[in-house]
């Protein structure tokens, strides 16, 4: 492993996170599902680099670089999961949403499944023994 080869893949990964997050934003959820492949393909080739364990020659300016391009990542990613976040709220509102709406229908007939006026849906004793 070379500096060069790790410092693409990072380079590629933050890319890939880059337009994830533009995907989240214009809710395009088939290059959504496309780029989170790609970001578990890219994870997986980070992985095999193993820099902790394995010892490498790369200068303190090339492991500044990969440092400040990791944070970079970090931040982006962290971006990403307050969209997501935010877009699955937006979701249970619309979801509660009409869930209320169709409660509020529902109501709106009575047992026998005949749509009812709000005076039908009105059941008191006096009124129904005056009729």
């Amino acid at each position: 492993m070379n500096y060069k080869e790790v410092f693409d893949t990072y380079n590629e990964l933050k890319e890939i996170l880059i337009n994830k997050r533009n995907a989240i934003i214009k809710k395009k959820m088939d290059e959504l599902s496309r780029l989170d492949e790609a970001t578990i393909i890219c994870i997986d080739k980070i992985k095999k680099f193993d820099l902790e364990n394995t010892p490498n020659d790369f200068t303190n300016e090339e492991k500044e670089e990969l440092k400040k391009l990791g944070l970079e990542i970090k931040k982006i990613e962290k971006d990403n999961e307050i969209l997501i976040k935010h877009s699955l709220s937006v979701i249970n509102n619309i979801l509660s949403g009409i869930l209320n709406i169709a409660q509020s229908d529902r109501n709106s007939y009575n047992s026998q499944g005949k749509g009812c006026v709000d005076s039908e849906s009105l059941d008191i004793s006096s009124i129904t023994e005056e009729a």
